[in-house]
């Protein structure tokens, strides 16, 4: 268990965004959000969250998704999404913003995937997926790039296995 969920209805949202210098290409964030919202946007970079505590629900391009435990939201560059509680406690969660050229080089080297590729779903249920993305996290706050890093490449090469594809070229 998070050990932000056990925290009060009603307590305050946390949210910590860092860099690990021994995990280069890669912004990550653990936060708790009840009442928060994001307005449409985009990001540069890849993001893979890993729901560890509640409902996240956001727009995706035109459709309304949810994201519960043991869930993940793929959401690659450039696609516009919003962002909110799906249930009234919130959520957690553990969320990953890999660069492009990372996604790029797991790929070549660890898949069949070749060209601009990217996640076809922008949720997913795949719990184990999850936990190395939690495993990637935990390893980063123990300031062991090593293993984080070790950890992002399996959970970047099984995303894409499962639930990757080619992406239409960028301009």
């Amino acid at each position: 268990m998070e050990p932000w969920a056990a925290a009060a209805p009603g307590d305050e949202e946390r949210a910590r965004h860092w860099r690990l210098d021994e995990l280069p290409g890669v912004d990550l964030l653990h936060a708790r959000y009840i009442s928060k919202s994001f307005p449409r946007h985009t990001h540069e970079s890849f993001v893979i969250a890993a729901i560890t505590h509640g409902v996240e629900a956001f727009r995706h391009r035109d459709q309304l998704v949810r994201a519960g435990v043991g869930e993940l939201a793929l959401v690659n560059p450039d696609t516009a999404h919003t962002g909110f509680a799906g249930v009234p406690e919130g959520w957690i969660y553990r969320t990953l913003y890999p660069h492009a050229a990372l996604i790029a080089e797991v790929a070549a080297d660890l898949s069949t995937l070749r060209g601009p590729v990217g996640f076809t779903s922008p949720v997913v249920g795949d719990p184990r997926a999850a936990q190395l993305v939690v495993g990637v996290h935990r390893a980063a706050e123990q300031g062991n790039g090593l293993a984080a890093g070790s950890l992002l490449r399996l959970a970047v090469a099984r995303l894409l296995r499962t639930h990757g594809g080619r992406l239409p070229e960028r301009p």
